[in-house]
């Protein structure tokens, strides 16, 4: 130990001394910025996220006020563990029999898609991470509404994120409806 001021001061003098108490400085410097800096940062969560869509398309409108059915447009919800984006022909099946004289901007949009035959890209609202695996037609074929998991649609003017899908979550509803909760039940 070297002499500073007078007391006996506990500065290393060898260099590997001098290495380990920077590395020490150094990682209690990047550990304390790494706290600050998610303390302060906004949440990294998507709750109410509402991208921006090709089409202003309502759910409050198609399956609120017209009380038109979830798995009516996303038909793969009760085959497939995917629930879908409806397809064009879809929205055309009702679209083509509502007889207005000016049908409005967005169903021009779906129809004169549907006439390209482009498909309508949409921005995925809800997506869980690569490791985790939802089956839709699993959770249909145990009556768990679309509301319990994507929140009250039927009201949505513009689709939105309302729930953040932590495994929290999933695992309480698993344990409230006696679901399996062992890992490998939904991460792969």
């Amino acid at each position: 130990m070297a002499k500073l001021g007078g007391y006996d001061s506990y500065v290393p003098t060898s260099p590997m001394g001098k290495f380990a108490v920077t590395g020490v400085a150094m990682g209690g410097i990047g550990g304390l910025a790494f706290i600050v800096f998610f303390y302060f940062a906004p949440a990294y969560s998507f709750s109410e996220w509402a991208p921006e869509q090709p089409v202003a398309f309502s759910h409050k409108l198609h399956a609120g006020d017209n009380r038109i059915d979830c798995q009516y447009c996303h038909t793969y919800a009760r085959k497939s563990e995917m629930a879908g984006v409806p397809s064009l022909s879809t929205c055309i099946n009702c679209h083509r029999n509502i007889k207005t004289d000016d049908p409005g901007p967005e169903v021009q949009k779906v129809m004169d898609a549907f006439e390209a035959q482009t498909p309508i890209e949409w921005i995925r609202v809800y997506d869980l991470p690569d490791h985790v695996w939802f089956n839709h037609k699993r959770h249909i074929a145990k009556d768990i509404t679309c509301q319990k998991c994507h929140g009250q649609v039927q009201e949505y003017v513009v689709q939105k994120k309302v729930i953040d899908h932590k495994m929290g979550i999933c695992l309480n509803c698993h344990q409230e409806n006696d679901a399996p909760t062992d890992c490998w039940t939904c991460h792969t």
